[in-house]
């Protein structure tokens, strides 16, 4: 067995791997965007019979994510051997990932490695109408970020077009202020044919009630027909967003984020 680095002519070899083990997989969509901008590796026997996908959160660290074992070589390390690939191709001081709770095979298996927790989330989302315009503006959070309990109690990481990073005065990149909060916000540019079909707009984190109503207002004017937001998984945030009309995204109602410290 090779563990090798695929490139775009993999791509078939590929996508036929994963139709057959999940016709319905959402990697399908994604995989060529994932060949053409980040780390990408096969086990190879006689044929492809796992995949990795291996790229870096805006603060320089390992992130690990699409692991795709074949269904008759589960259980059997594989999921290992691949995550162990991305580690010393990495060669950063800590690589993460993240997974379900519902997930409990990954998740006990995640632990065996030396994963450790970091995190609780929830991803939620709201379809975007005629919104009422709400005043917020652009501002400078980093105090209150910095001295966010409930970011705390997450290590202070922060998701990025579903990666974590640990939150820094220069890698807060949008965010905005209202009368009772603000929020930090994500927008991340997809190509036309990917898994989202259109342009992601994400709150990743948010204190207040009308600081939503003046995102959802800007989400509308710039012709997004959703807003999502992944927030840290607690009852107070939840509330104001199923109150402003948000749900839970079914698959990532329970997010959990793993970090794990490397030797260099």
């Amino acid at each position: 067995m090779r563990i090798v680095r695929a490139t775009k002519k993999d791509s078939l070899e590929i996508k036929e791997f994963l139709r057959k083990n999940d016709p319905e997989d959402y990697v399908l969509d994604v995989i060529d965007h994932w060949l053409e901008n980040d780390t990408i590796f096969i086990a190879v026997e006689d044929r492809m019979i796992g995949i990795v996908r291996l790229k870096y959160s805006l603060d320089g660290e390992a992130w690990l994510g699409g692991i795709r074992v074949d269904k008759d070589h589960r259980r059997k390390g594989m999921g290992t051997l691949l995550t162990e690939k991305c580690i010393e191709e990495a060669r950063t001081k800590k690589a993460r990932l993240f997974t379900t709770e519902g997930n409990t095979a990954a998740f006990h298996h995640i632990q065996k490695m030396g994963f450790n927790i970091k995190g609780h989330y929830t991803l939620m989302y709201s379809r975007i109408g005629e919104e009422k315009y709400c005043k917020i503006k652009k501002g400078n959070v980093w105090n209150r970020l910095k001295n966010s309990k409930m970011l705390e109690r997450n290590n202070f990481l922060l998701p990025q077009s579903f990666t974590f990073y640990k939150i820094a005065p220069d890698l807060i990149k949008e965010s905005y202020v209202s009368e009772d909060g603000y929020a930090v916000v994500e927008r991340v540019n997809w190509e036309e044919d990917s898994f989202w079909g259109e342009n992601l707009f994400e709150i990743t984190y948010f204190e207040g009630e009308k600081i939503i109503d003046g995102l959802k207002y800007l989400a509308f004017k710039s012709n997004h027909k959703k807003i999502w937001a992944l927030i840290p998984r607690d009852e107070n945030l939840i509330s104001i967003l199923t109150k402003k009309g948000f749900k839970y995204e079914k698959w990532a109602k329970y997010v959990v984020v793993f970090e794990k410290t490397l030797m260099l």
